[in-house]
């Protein structure tokens, strides 16, 4: 008698237990596309990739003459300069191989009115961290070959109540607030060096150069998150439907 006395309550309750229901579906199917959204977004970008690495490669007055600077990111570039070393870079919290440390930029110039950034790879952060590692740097002019990319973005759940810099040290690269800060005219998008073959150990202060990589296995992680959310809904729908039923039928 106590178990049939509670089946009542709970048809009273079913039209709040089926919106709450019906609000978990949803916002699963709503993160099923979204996923598929991210997915198309990395497609676009390995699409590009492929497509503008295998273009010639660019010079100065080329890449100095174009007026949609966006359409150049993943082109490869030979620039002829030196380096302004005394205004470098260092972009905080990166981590490669297992490393943390920071990633280098140095201003380039081009001729006396342009400058590009480039980023030159990633040292450890040594034994301390109150000082910043030192990097060797050629002087003179030297030719760099690298390809251009979008410059350190703003990491995730960031505050604008945090600092971006503290002298040299920078937590992302926003460029015109860099430019700002150094006195310079920067070109909107940095040129990252082509990595090198060998590399020694980051931490005795020689740069690690690999480049960040859009690949197709990253499409299909997120197409499989997608999968996931849509099982999880699917799932999630036959199980309230079959509460339901069952309740229905042991009302009558």
């Amino acid at each position: 008698m106590k178990n049939q006395s509670q089946f009542p309550k709970l048809f009273w309750k079913l039209p709040l237990l089926l919106l709450v229901a019906l609000i978990m579906i949803l916002a699963m199917i709503r993160l099923g596309v979204w996923q598929l959204s991210r997915a198309e977004q990395k497609q676009v970008i390995v699409d590009q990739l492929i497509v503008k690495s295998n273009l010639p490669v660019l010079t100065a007055n080329e890449l100095f003459s174009v007026d949609e600077v966006n359409e150049l990111r993943f082109r490869n570039v030979e620039l002829n300069g030196r380096y302004d070393v005394e205004k470098t870079i260092y972009v905080d919290n990166q981590v490669v191989n297992g490393q943390v440390g920071y990633q280098v930029f140095t201003p380039f110039i081009v001729d006396d009115t342009r400058v590009v950034m480039i980023g030159r790879g990633f040292i450890g952060v040594g034994p301390s961290r109150s000082q910043l590692p030192l990097v060797k740097t050629q002087h003179g002019r030297v030719t760099l070959v690298g390809r251009l990319n979008k410059p350190p973005a703003k990491p995730p759940l960031w505050s604008d109540e945090y600092a971006v810099f503290e002298g040299s040290r920078w937590q992302f690269l926003p460029i015109s607030d860099l430019a700002k800060q150094l006195d310079l005219d920067l070109f909107p998008l940095v040129l990252e060096l082509a990595p090198a073959k060998a590399e020694a150990n980051a931490i005795k202060g020689v740069l690690v150069r690999q480049w960040s990589e859009v690949e197709d296995h990253w499409v299909a992680k997120h197409k499989g998150y997608a999968f996931q959310w849509f099982a999880m809904a699917f799932a999630f729908l036959v199980a309230c439907l079959i509460l339901l039923t069952r309740t229905i039928h042991t009302k009558k």
